[in-house]
């Protein structure tokens, strides 16, 4: 099955915009979809540019464009917005199939690093996760709990005062109990982890400078595809650290901001 075939059927797949898009996005959209199909890419890709301008945060329409600059030959830029609609919708399964996809057709590059336990905690319990299910997941855990334990008490208290024998132990309740305080360490996690600017490096390969400006010592060779963390910015370039090794500088036209 050849790339094209396989990036074409996860277009067919995409899910409809909905009703709520303005109707100058909807034809920008459907113009973009008419011109992948037609194997127009770069009418598609500046039809979902523009799309994207109207609605910056629909995750369907970047993973669109992330498969139209794929068809040209933009895989980071491709892996880069696939990360973006994925920030944007943990849950869309297109988005998700389309990086997978795009990251197996790169050369993969491996450099110095230590795998740090967030990175490992994030990329299996929180990317994947939408905020609103920790929050609705943490809330039933504490509901239940809480009306389980307030039951054992209030029995409690009552055999006490009438000097019965006590209620047995709230196994039910501690589980329950237990379940609230991994789920709200979870979507603290997960807020806190959103707070933290992370990009993808577009070019093909990009030095990790010691300082910003031109003809600064490199430190090493960052590739595309790979995702960073920004934590300053100056001017035109932009301080970045690859989880797990060193923090250098790259040029901002060299990654996307990805959340």
């Amino acid at each position: 099955m050849t790339t094209r075939f396989i990036v074409f059927f996860f277009t067919l797949v995409l899910p409809i915009i909905a009703w709520t898009q303005s109707a100058d996005f909807t034809t920008l959209f459907n113009q973009g979809t008419q011109h992948y199909t037609a194997k127009e890419y770069e009418k598609s890709r500046d039809a979902f540019a523009k799309a994207l301008e109207l609605d910056p945060h629909n995750a369907t329409t970047l993973t669109n464009l992330a498969l139209a600059q794929f068809q040209l030959g933009n895989r980071p830029l491709a892996v880069g917005l696939f990360r973006k609609a994925l920030t944007n919708d943990p849950e869309l399964t297109q988005a998700r199939t389309g990086l997978k996809f795009a990251l197996t057709q790169m050369d993969v590059r491996e450099i110095p690093h230590q795998i740090e336990t967030y990175e490992t905690v994030r990329k299996k319990l929180l990317a994947p996760v939408p905020t609103t299910a920790y929050l609705i997941t943490t809330a039933l855990f504490m509901f239940a709990a809480g009306w389980i334990l307030v039951g054992f008490f209030g029995q409690r208290r009552r055999a006490i005062a009438e000097e019965k024998s006590l209620p047995g132990f709230p196994v039910i309740g501690s589980i329950l109990s237990l379940g609230f305080l991994i789920s709200l360490t979870l979507l603290s996690l997960k807020i806190y982890d959103q707070t933290i600017l992370r990009a993808t490096i577009i070019s093909e390969k990009v030095s990790l400078q010691a300082a910003p400006g031109e003809n600064q010592a490199a430190l090493l060779d960052l590739y595309g595809g790979m995702e960073v963390i920004v934590q300053n910015e100056n001017a035109e370039w932009s301080q970045v650290t690859f989880p797990g090794s060193i923090t250098g500088w790259v040029k901002k036209s060299a990654i996307l901001q990805t959340n």
